[in-house]
């Protein structure tokens, strides 16, 4: 009889778990951006924000939480044990920013949980129009005659155009040498004013004016020509293989994150970028609906640590 008791006193308790799970979610998602508005991963939270409470039954809240190259949000999000919280990641801060800094606050196998990769775009490599190069042969050609002379900028030390421009270095074989600026825009500004030969930087950070006739495209580093600039060869096709590069956004949760959950909100936020307006918004602002699920996102992950691991030891970077 006491067994019994005890067993009918324990009854609710057992019940009360799956009660629980079930309620999930029971308060509004949290979303947090690593950098400040205006940037594709903003624009992907707030399209997000908008539409995964048609699925969740919450709303996505927004928070931009910018700071060491968009490491603190990311771990904050590792950090996370509400269940409540999803960041959206991208390929500096979770393949890149852990080889570059001493602490980013976060072990991107360890305490991250992928939840599914939604977005990517390509980089276009960029001379000024005027420069006399026409190819990207001919870059190549003028960099080897003059080694230490080609200047490169990028949106600063350590960010993807910065890398991108160091691998596209160590598969040439050649040297240049980097300018680092404080956001694309000046970077791009001093290309258009000749004051640097080059960029391999986000192509909708420089589209417009290689279509007004400022800047010439010598490649974009997809594995297929971008429908923006339908004439401009891959590098594959400009003669240097085995060169690739997208920049990839995806959402990710903590590693407490318990399965059903992760299941959800990954067959949510997938639901929400195959909308056809939301994937029609994407596409205008720059990027293109590219899904990748948990297992696939964790697989790119781990491919995309040694890739770049070994771009950042071989030149030698690090940020303090």
């Amino acid at each position: 009889m006491a067994i019994m008791r005890r067993a009918l006193l324990a009854s609710p308790a057992l019940l009360a778990a799956p009660v629980r799970a079930q309620a999930w979610p029971d308060r509004p998602i949290r979303i947090l951006v690593p950098y400040t508005p205006g940037a594709i991963n903003d624009t992907l939270a707030r399209l997000v924000g908008e539409r995964i409470g048609d699925a969740l039954g919450q709303v996505g809240l927004v928070e931009n939480r910018p700071g060491a190259s968009g490491s603190l949000a990311i771990a904050a999000t590792a950090q996370a044990t509400d269940h409540h919280t999803i960041a959206v990641a991208n390929t500096a801060n979770l393949t890149m920013n852990p080889f570059l800094f001493a602490n980013t606050g976060y072990d991107p196998v360890r305490d991250i949980a992928p939840l599914c990769v939604t977005t990517r775009l390509m980089n276009c490599l960029a001379v000024r129009a005027d420069s006399g190069i026409a190819s990207l042969a001919d870059l190549i050609a003028r960099a080897k005659a003059q080694p230490g002379r080609i200047s490169f900028a990028s949106s600063g030390a350590g960010s993807s155009p910065h890398l991108a421009a160091e691998l596209f270095r160590a598969r040439a074989g050649l040297e240049l040498v980097h300018v680092p600026y404080r956001g694309s825009a000046p970077a791009v500004a001093d290309l258009i004013g000749g004051r640097i030969d080059m960029t391999i930087d986000n192509l909708p950070n420089v589209l417009a004016h290689v279509q007004d006739g400022r800047l010439r495209a010598l490649a974009v580093t997809g594995s297929e020509r971008d429908p923006a600039l339908p004439d401009v060869p891959t590098f594959a096709e400009a003669g240097l293989r085995d060169y690739v590069v997208y920049v990839w956004f995806g959402f990710i949760a903590g590693a407490a994150m318990p399965q059903p959950i992760r299941d959800r909100l990954s067959a949510a936020l997938i639901g929400v970028v195959q909308a056809p307006e939301t994937a029609e918004r994407i596409r205008r602002a720059g990027a293109t609906v590219w899904v990748q699920d948990q297992v696939q996102f964790a697989a790119l992950i781990r491919s995309e640590l040694e890739k770049w691991g070994g771009v950042i030891r071989g030149a030698g970077l690090r940020i303090e």
